[in-house]
């Protein structure tokens, strides 16, 4: 029976109880807020989920503050800075000095742990080496974060993909591949670098080669680009053949045609490559010999197949004539402006009469162990004409003393010497007249008032020559004598400067017009040259068998001479004065 004390003590349990609960109820609903009632955010996603420093992430939940100011973010603790806010997104930047972990996003209402976030390491390059290079090279890029797997780096060099041999994470190596200068760059899974320019060099091209064919020793000129400066490091071959470069340009190389080269094509390497091949044509022709003036220096010598030979103390080089082996050529002395000439580079002076202060020796030929040079003595507007034999004065008849008389020529014809050039019968009338001395003894030639003999050819019983009309006028008839008759040349004939004969009979006399060079066969004239040029002139001929041979000068061209009407320009000339082919 329940009594009046224990119905007081079960209500006031009860009443304990309800306030109890009261209370505990109280506490849990106020637990899920802040002050002032505020949400506590939470996270449901980050994007993109891993990157380098600075990515823009993208955080989606809910609770955030719409004031950016008002939401704290950080990356495994690192404060990031928060671009833009909404309630349910946030836009911040992954923090430089931040590290793989939880981002955590702060408010008023509390903190949200959110999902990882992992920062993303990509590569660097400090150097590359080497830095230029061919195609093929292989190169090694320094650097950091490579990825040690050589499949997992992309390497491109000016965009081109590379094959990467090895790998380690600090090193790749690397084979440049075919592409043109510009940047290396790496590409891993975390990112691209660009590092610095791989320059490539460039193969050698070859655009023309000079002379195309000629015999073994001939001095090549071969024309092109990106040939290395330094002739040691450009290697040359004909038909595989290596040759000796004499000098060389980035532009222009000067080799000599190796002895054992055969037909075939030359080919110039360098550390850039290979270049394109272009035909050389071996002969076993003629030697081509030619006498004048170097480019360098302006020295006297003579080029034989192209290659130059410098003589001593050669001021002038005139004439060229080739005896067996041994080679002639007459000219200047440089210092004592007197007539010289030399027998295989050693000089031999010749003897004038005494006083004279100048001289030149303009012609030589060599008839078995005798030696013949024709020139002359003097200054100008009193020279002499004057023959030497094996280095002795010979005589030659002269109507008169002083005046311009001079010799340009000496031909030998069984025991006879001719020689001409032109005497002045008359100080009072005061011109010159085309005179043959032979043996000594003068003829004046027909029609030969006011001209200078400067070539002189034998063929049997005839005798050619011809010579400069010293009137500038071209309405004069010009001409060429055979045995003293006057023969006259077509078109216009400023001056004629060598004459030689055929074996099929025919003339063929070289000279120019006052503007550009040219040459007459049997009297007619035939232009060298399509666009004539003031600083263009043929200066000599020499036939062998029906094969034409004219020396002079092309203009911008150069110094050569022509074969049948085809140019060959010579290496470093500049000036070439006579030919002779043997």
């Amino acid at each position: 029976m329940l009594t009046y004390a224990n119905n007081k003590t079960f209500i006031m349990k009860k009443t304990l109880t309800f306030f109890f609960l009261v209370a505990v109820s109280i506490i849990a609903i106020t637990g899920c807020k802040k002050s002032g009632g505020v949400p506590a955010p939470t996270i449901t996603a980050i994007s993109p989920a891993s990157g380098i420093a600075n990515t823009a992430v993208t955080i989606t939940g809910t609770n955030f503050d719409a004031t950016a100011s008002k939401n704290t973010v950080k990356f495994n603790g690192t404060i990031a800075t928060v671009t833009s806010a909404s309630s349910t997104s946030l836009v911040v930047m992954a923090p430089a000095a931040g590290s793989t972990g939880v981002v955590t996003v702060t408010t008023s209402g509390g903190t949200a742990t959110g999902p990882a976030f992992t920062y993303l390491q990509p590569p660097t390059i400090t150097s590359i080496s080497p830095a230029t290079g061919i195609a093929n090279t292989v190169v090694t890029i320094s650097g950091t974060n490579f990825k040690t797997t050589t499949t997992n780096n992309v390497v491109k060099f000016n965009g081109v993909t590379a094959t990467v041999q090895t790998a380690t994470s600090t090193s790749l190596t690397v084979s440049a591949p075919v592409s043109t200068t510009g940047t290396v760059s790496v590409t891993t899974s975390d990112g691209t670098a660009n590092g610095p320019t791989f320059t490539y060099i460039p193969a050698p091209t070859i655009t023309s080669i000079n002379p195309a064919s000629g015999p073994a020793g001939s001095a090549v000129t071969i024309t092109g680009t990106d040939f290395d400066a330094t002739a040691a490091n450009d290697i040359v071959k004909f038909n595989g053949v290596t040759a000796a470069v004499t000098s060389a340009t980035t532009t222009q190389l000067v080799v000599t045609a190796p002895v054992t080269g055969t037909t075939g094509n030359v080919t110039v390497t360098t550390t850039g490559g290979t270049s394109n091949g272009m035909p050389f044509t071996y002969t076993t022709g003629p030697d081509i010999y030619l006498a004048g003036l170097n480019a360098s220096g302006g020295s006297g010598g003579y080029w034989k197949n192209n290659s130059w030979v410098s003589l001593t103390n050669c001021g002038a080089a005139f004439s060229i004539y080739v005896s067996g082996t041994d080679v002639y050529v007459s000219g200047v002395d440089i210092s004592s402006l007197l007539p010289a000439y030399w027998k295989n580079g050693t000089e031999n002076t010749l003897p004038v009469t005494a006083g004279v202060t100048a001289g030149q020796a303009r012609s030589i030929v060599v008839s078995g162990t005798d030696v013949y040079i024709a020139g002359l003595e003097g200054s100008p507007g009193n020279t002499a004409p004057r023959l030497w034999k094996n280095g002795v004065s010979q005589s030659l008849a002269l109507p008169v003393t002083g005046g311009d008389q001079r010799a340009f020529a000496v031909a030998i014809s069984g025991s006879d010497v001719y020689v001409a050039g032109n005497a002045q019968p008359s100080l009072a009338t005061g011109h010159q007249v085309a005179t043959i001395w032979k043996n000594g003894a003068a003829t004046y030639l027909t029609n030969g008032d006011y001209y200078s003999l400067s070539s002189l050819f034998i063929n049997g019983a005839d005798i050619y020559a011809a010579g400069q009309n010293v009137i500038t006028s071209f309405s004069n008839p010009r001409y060429y004598w055979k045995n003293n008759t006057p023969i006259t040349l077509s078109g216009t004939a400023y001056r004629c400067t060598g004459i030689g004969v055929t074996t099929s009979g025919d003339v063929y006399i070289s000279g120019d017009d006052g503007l550009s060079p040219q040459y007459w066969k049997n009297g007619t004239v035939t232009p060298l040259l399509p666009n004539p040029s003031s600083a263009s002139y043929a200066t000599g001929v020499f036939i062998v068998s029906n094969d034409v041979y004219i020396c002079g000068n092309y203009g911008g061209g150069g110094s050569g001479y022509w074969k049948n009407g085809t140019w060959n320009q010579v290496n470093n000339a500049q000036s070439i004065n006579a030919i002779f082919v043997k």
